[in-house]
């Protein structure tokens, strides 16, 4: 029996100051060539996470990324490969970019539209990078769908991001499968979410103060939500 191999990619979710996000073409001679996407690449053995991401962002761009922490990993089937997709943001990185594969690049906001086509894996992705850090009671955009995990709901249009409340494995995978853009979690709770320490969906920890964000995220939370 054939055993179909997962390749694993690290995926690099640069993020300036202004909000913006680092997108480039894939080069030519690639699948998918003159698509756009986050960049990175695979994980060669030995390599964690962080650093296939350091190493693929200086060689293809010379950029180099000081700090990253994990967003969610998500798995795709591309008609050439099976991917698992490791995301990591990062806010800590230097260089303004060398087009050293001859692909095009740039920053745009989430709802900017690029030069080309992005892959349509990473559209869905890049419609997740404004999910706010800290989910405070005057952030409007965030909603619970009502039933949200029954196989039935339909998804509150109302708002740009739904996600749901999850208290067990069970509820984070029909989450991951409903294609919710995020999981809220307490902190007793938080492992649950995990796969192999790393996020399935983006998580808010919920009764965590604002000042303990990062601590959360370096634990691979995407935010808090305080109250």
């Amino acid at each position: 029996m054939n055993v179909e191999k997962i390749v694993d990619v690290a995926v690099g979710v640069l993020i300036r100051e202004d909000g913006k996000v680092l997108l480039g073409s894939r080069p030519e001679g690639k699948p998918y060539a003159g698509y756009w996407e986050f960049p990175g690449g695979k994980i060669e053995p030995g390599e964690t996470v962080h650093q296939a991401l350091v190493r693929e962002l200086k060689e293809e761009l010379d950029i180099g990324v000081a700090d990253s922490f994990p967003w969610f990993v998500m798995e795709h089937r591309y008609e050439h490969a099976h991917v698992r997709l490791h995301f990591r943001r990062s806010h800590d990185f230097v260089g303004a970019g060398k087009a050293r594969e001859g692909q095009e690049f740039g920053f745009f906001a989430p709802v900017e539209r690029t030069p080309g086509l992005l892959l349509p894996v990473d559209q869905a992705i890049l419609n997740r990078v404004d999910l706010p850090d800290v989910w405070n009671a005057n952030v409007d955009t965030l909603t619970y769908t009502v039933n949200a995990l029954h196989a039935t709901v339909v998804r509150d249009k109302k708002h740009r991001f739904v996600g749901t409340r999850v208290e067990t494995l069970d509820d984070v995978l029909k989450a991951v499968a409903m294609d919710f853009d995020f999981v809220v979690v307490t902190p007793e709770q938080f492992e649950l979410a995990l796969k192999d320490g790393e996020p399935r969906l983006p998580i808010y920890v919920e009764g965590v103060p604002a000042a303990n964000l990062r601590d959360w995220q370096n634990k691979g939370a995407h935010g808090v939500k305080p109250c």
